[in-house]
């Protein structure tokens, strides 16, 4: 039976004999009793309890103050008189709603911003939380007619953009010069609060986290912090990056070690954490415990794992890692990286897996030498935008082939009647003969051809001089 159970079922009274037992020899417990017992009982006190119905208040106001404001937006009937177009072409109309009521909502975000700046210049840190609290819970409530569906979810769109906000405000936090004894206090009240009105939604607690991890590490009492957390409904489970962060900031490793195995399931940055102390004390936990977290989430740690991972390390897992850093950010450096584990039902797999882009295809094929292949991508995919990339590697190569298929492509695409757009293709096709070895006279009689096209075409021939063509 593990330790929770039994501390459940376990009598106060055997409880309080065991900590009477140990707490007279444990200088450490004692120092951590009278830590919490000081923040208890003065959050127990009159003082506090008016800063905390001040703190609930400032919540208050702040949500009632951006409900009102993001119901104001009308998606419907955006302020078009303050709308500013990003860029000078055509922009659709249904695009037009969502810039126009998204750029209502970003002046909306820049107010809370910049009141929130203001409160932590002053280091009123009270205010700071507060009123993160009070948008969020005013973002999550709003209720915005959203006919023309500009948003997929309107709230949802909300919360993403003040979380965004958080991640900046979380950064000045950590380079401002907060005391340390205004922390506890604060985040004291906030969980008291979160226990009143946010028990049990993890989603939230996820959104506020970012600016509690900068706050924590400002205080240096991590041990009363952690106390508060365990006394709350919240608890440690929905704080897994904070409880990590003040286990590691009391010193306490052992503990911290079984909280990320705890926890590193569910939650990334406590995951690296746990990953980076298995490759610096426990190879083989770390090869185990990233294979496990690259199956779930390949494209997430597969950027993370690739500063990290060598054969050295593990060759399965390096090969895992670098496929998919391959098929993903399709850059031949990557590529590189595995040739050498490759067997030939591997390698016609990668390819199948990238057939869609024949551009990084073409580029494998080449360090590979299969010409022959990348002659038959460009037979068969002639009128590929990526054409200039395909053909490239193999103008040396078959010259005669890649003559041809230059021409009869110039030669169509004139015959479709296209605009100055498409002469400029031309022009760029043209331009690959130049490293086509020999065919001289059959390279300059043909852009002598088409240059003299009939009718005539002066933006051709304009597309031509510029290209150097007639040079």
């Amino acid at each position: 039976m593990d330790f929770k159970s039994i501390f459940e079922k376990a009598t106060e009274e055997t409880k309080l004999k065991f900590l009477s037992a140990i707490i007279k020899y444990n200088e450490s417990l004692q120092q951590e009793f009278l830590n919490f017992t000081k923040q208890h009982e003065t959050a127990t006190g009159d003082d506090t309890e008016a800063q905390f119905a001040s703190f609930q208040k400032t919540i208050i106001i702040q949500r009632g103050t951006y409900l009102s404001r993001f119901e104001r937006v009308d998606p419907e009937s955006p302020d078009w008189e303050s709308y500013q177009p990003p860029h000078q072409g055509y922009i659709e109309e249904w695009e037009q709603y969502q810039q126009a009521s998204e750029q209502e909502f970003e002046q909306i975000f820049q107010k809370f911003k910049t009141s929130a700046i203001e409160a932590l210049i002053e280091h009123d840190i009270v205010t700071l939380l507060a009123g993160s609290v009070g948008i969020y819970e005013a973002a999550k409530e709003a209720k915005i007619d959203d006919p023309y569906e500009s948003f997929s979810d309107v709230n949802e769109y909300l919360t993403e953009e003040l979380a965004s906000i958080i991640r900046e405000l979380t950064e000045k936090v950590k380079k401002s010069a907060i005391p340390a004894h205004k922390v506890i206090s604060v985040i004291s009240f906030f969980l008291k609060y979160s226990d009143k009105n946010h028990a049990g939604d993890l989603l939230f607690f996820k959104h506020i986290e970012p600016l509690l991890l900068a706050l924590s590490d400002k205080s240096d009492k991590p041990e009363s912090i952690l106390a508060f957390i365990d006394a709350s409904k919240a608890g440690r489970k929905s704080f897994p990056q904070l409880t990590s962060l003040l286990l590691k900031n009391s010193g306490d490793e052992e503990q911290w070690y079984e909280t990320a195995k705890q926890f590193y399931q569910t939650d990334n940055e406590v995951a690296k954490q746990l990953l980076d102390y298995y490759l610096k004390n426990d190879k083989d936990a770390f090869v185990r415990t990233a294979n496990e977290l690259f199956d779930r989430d390949k494209h997430f740690w597969s950027a993370w794992l690739e500063s990290k991972i060598n054969t050295g390390i593990d060759k399965a897992l390096f090969f895992k890692v670098f496929y998919h850093l391959t098929i993903s950010k399709k850059e031949i450096e990557y590529y590189n990286r595995i040739r050498e584990f490759l067997t030939p039902s591997v390698f016609e797999q990668l390819l199948s897996e990238i057939k869609w882009d024949l551009a990084f295809a073409v580029k494998i094929l080449e360090v590979e030498k299969k010409f022959e292949r990348i002659r038959q991508i460009v037979e068969d995919n002639s009128d590929s935008w990526d054409y200039e990339d395909i053909i490239r590697p193999i103008l040396t190569v078959f010259p005669g082939f890649c003559f041809n298929s230059i021409k009869e492509k110039a030669e169509k695409a004139l015959q479709a009647k296209g605009g100055r757009s498409t002469y400029a293709r031309v022009a760029t096709w043209l331009k690959l003969t130049a490293a086509i070895p020999g065919y001289q006279p059959q390279k300059r009689a043909l852009i002598v051809m088409l240059y003299n096209h009939k009718p005539n075409l002066p933006a051709l021939r304009d597309e031509f001089r510029k290209a150097g063509l007639m040079n």
